[in-house]
């Protein structure tokens, strides 16, 4: 069998690049996690045998002869994001540099390539079209930012001013005036943090209050990962308060004295200027069956779903539970996932800024 040819007629697969460098196949796509769990499932589904390599985001995949007495032969298979087209990831990070630049020398909003977002930003921060400011990139530094837990609050360690900049604005004395974190999708992670380690403990206390701030049903965790992570939890879930907790949260994520700017799509851009941890979240649609959890050849990760209001702007928010790599088991990382929902925003113009 050709595998490029049998993975493209799969439903799972829709949406994935497919390109060779040398022997090896790479295929992209937005989800590569969930894909390659897919891929897993369907390649033992066909008695296909793969082993994972080294590096977890890759398989050898032994593809089955096309004819009788020919051998099978070993492809190997890698896993990437979906590549950017001009847009997006790090190129719209460069390419809003790019722009800021030259608005402060003196560019006009029609000749840059995100006009409408420099648009935005400087009437927000009412930044001076002064020559000598600029960007400089910051992104790449990636810090981590692991949570503290008790039974009532996560706090978010290592969080301060900067830590989530991707692109700091320069003043004329090269100071830093803003701390820009840049997004470009409707959909996005704003935080990623271990906690495998209080799901999976040898003590049931911290197993119990680890569930009972999210509101897990213990009986359930150990269905989905197995014993080790069972916990005794309250069968009363308060989804108010754990509302509160997760807004908490998110406005932690965000970071502090950030500039936000996120730009769903053109004309379209949710900008943000906040001062310390100000962000403006509130929490709602939390009920039982926000709650879904791991099952055998569903999924390896479990969710919370809900909707929140984030600095006047609506989105659908997600709570992941779950591994980064297809060998990951158990709810390893605390991933928050925002889904943009501008129709419900508060601001009706086209390029929303909201001023805090």
């Amino acid at each position: 069998m050709e595998l490029q040819r049998e993975l493209e007629n799969q439903s799972f697969a829709i949406g994935s690049k497919f390109e060779y460098k040398g022997t090896q196949l790479i295929i992209r796509n937005k989800d590569r996690t969930t894909l390659q769990e897919k891929l897993e499932t369907y390649l033992v589904s066909k008695k296909i045998k793969y082993t994972v390599r080294k590096k977890t985001t890759e398989l050898d995949v032994m593809v089955p002869a096309e004819k009788k007495g020919q051998e099978d032969k070993k492809q190997t298979v890698i896993f990437k994001p979906m590549a950017a087209k001009g847009v997006g990831g790090l190129k719209f990070e460069a390419a809003f540099i790019r722009d800021m630049d030259n608005w402060f020398k003196g560019a006009e909003y029609n000749e840059l390539e995100h006009g409408d977002t420099i648009e935005g930003l400087v009437k927000l921060l009412k930044l001076p079209q002064n020559s000598r400011w600029k960007c400089k990139p910051v992104g790449a530094a990636n810090t981590r930012r692991p949570p503290l837990f008790t039974a009532t609050k996560c706090t978010v360690k290592n969080n301060g001013k900067g830590n989530v900049s991707d692109v700091n604005i320069l003043n004329a004395t090269g100071a830093v005036a803003h701390y820009c974190s840049l997004k470009f999708s409707k959909s996005f992670y704003i935080y990623n943090a271990t906690v495998i380690d209080l799901f999976k403990s040898p003590s049931e206390k911290t197993r119990a209050m680890i569930n009972n701030f999210f509101g897990f049903d213990g009986d359930k965790m150990a269905e989905a990962f197995g014993e080790e992570f069972a916990a005794k939890t309250n069968k009363t879930k308060n989804f108010s308060l754990i509302g509160n907790r997760f807004a908490d949260i998110i406005k932690q994520a965000l970071g502090p004295d950030i500039v936000l700017v996120s730009k769903i799509k053109e004309g379209v851009n949710h900008l943000s200027n906040i001062k310390g941890l100000g962000h403006r979240v509130s929490i709602s649609g939390i009920t039982k069956d926000s709650y879904g959890y791991a099952a055998k050849g569903v999924r390896k990760y479990n969710f919370i779903n809900m909707q929140g209001k984030i600095n006047g702007h609506s989105y659908t928010v997600q709570f992941q539970f779950r591994g980064t790599t297809a060998i990951d088991t158990g709810p390893r990382y605390l991933r928050v996932l925002l889904k943009a929902d501008p129709s419900g925003d508060e601001d009706p113009e086209k390029n929303r800024v909201i001023k805090l």
